[in-house]
């Protein structure tokens, strides 16, 4: 892998693993809005009796309206249902909602903090640090998201307490300090393990789908292999059967290859398989399935195609070959095939065998020909 692919791989990787962390944010996340808005009217329940009503009314309304906002946000994603990179377009609008009602929080709670109960004021603090800690585990899977979160709900009302002249409170302040220098220790292991995790993940992935185009990939030329062949093949075949399609068939061998290979030797002889590979690749669609079967032997199969199409292409693929020459180090030369083509409703055994013998024919009638069956 040259340093190009290994960077695109890396940012692949990148966006995915940042793409897997935001939904999983929108799913953990959905039951805390309403976790969130019921601890608000709880809170203000119990500062009810002790803060000016119309105060907690217009704080309890903001939060309504950025809860609102959330849940719409939820709904337009779940119904867009991003994957992959599309994901990475909603990070904006959930990180602008998700401050919007932690500032609530916390500057709200500062705005309704009752400067004559202490009681109510820790009442206040406890909520807070309990929304705090809620958080860490909530917004896990962003590290970014969860101190900004916990950041937005616990410093105003720890500035406050600093500054109160109250010592209990002071005091409070420093453990909420405290408690958020931990916090930035805690989410960095963590959010290290879950993105590794993600990341762990995904290149396993990316090494399954590699050794599985590996293991049905011909090395040398780059066409697939005669397990891949007799897999697609199959599956072709039966359609063919299924549908009463006609499947065409063309075996190539290259003639006189062992003479080549003494000739020029076994590198020039791959330097030829190779040139071959690249015809073929040019001259076939995409819907054949076309491989290196043998040593010197290629098979293709063509679906929806009759026998008189099937043949014409044999034929220049023939004549292709035939003008083709073959360079290797200051070495050059010619080479041949011969063709047999076959076309029929039948299984892939069945019609792999009718090729095999159009071909053999083919060779007995002194090669670089092509016949049908």
């Amino acid at each position: 892998m040259d340093i190009v692919d290994k960077n695109n791989t890396e940012s692949d990787l990148s966006v995915l693993v940042q793409s897997d962390k935001l939904q999983l944010l929108y799913r953990q996340s959905f039951p805390a809005i309403f976790v969130s808005l019921f601890n608000a009217a709880l809170l203000a329940a119990i500062l009810w009796p002790a803060q000016d009503h119309q105060l907690l009314l217009i704080w309890f309304s903001l939060f309504l309206v950025s809860s609102t906002l959330r849940l719409f946000l939820f709904n337009r994603y779940y119904k867009a249902a991003p994957q992959a990179q599309e994901v990475l377009s909603w990070e904006k609008p959930y990180f602008i909602t998700l401050m919007l009602s932690s500032l609530i929080w916390g500057l709200g709670c500062v705005l309704i903090m009752p400067t004559d109960s202490p009681l109510h004021q820790a009442v206040i603090f406890y909520f807070l640090i309990g929304m705090s800690g809620g958080a860490i585990s909530v917004y896990s899977a962003h590290r970014a998201m969860t101190l900004a979160t916990i950041a937005a709900v616990l410093l105003p009302v720890t500035i406050y307490f600093l500054f109160s002249g109250e010592f209990i409170f002071a005091a409070m302040a420093i453990g909420a300090i405290s408690f958020f220098i931990s916090t930035i220790r805690a989410t960095s292991v963590l959010g290290f393990a879950m993105h590794n995790n993600f990341l762990m993940t995904h290149q396993l992935e990316i090494s399954k789908v590699k050794a599985d185009k590996l293991a049905r990939i011909d090395e040398l030329t780059g066409l697939y292999n005669r397990r891949a062949f007799y897999e697609y093949g199959k599956v072709l075949a039966n359609n063919s059967q299924r549908n009463k399609d006609e499947l065409a068939m063309i075996i190539m061998d290259l003639d006189n290859f062992k003479t080549i290979n003494d000739s020029f030797g076994h590198a020039a002889g791959d330097a030829a398989l190779k040139q071959i590979g690249q015809i073929l690749l040019k001259r076939l669609r995409k819907s054949d399935v076309f491989a290196r079967i043998g040593g010197e032997e290629f098979g293709m199969l063509l679906p929806l195609t009759p026998l008189s199409v099937a043949a014409q292409l044999a034929e220049e693929l023939r004549q292709a070959i035939e003008n083709e020459v073959v360079s290797y180090e200051d070495q050059s030369f010619s080479i041949t095939a011969s063709f047999g083509v076959t076309s029929g409703i039948c299984d892939i055994d069945a019609i792999v065998r009718q090729a095999d013998l159009a071909m053999y024919k083919s060779k007995a009638s002194g090669r670089n020909t092509v016949i049908c069956d």
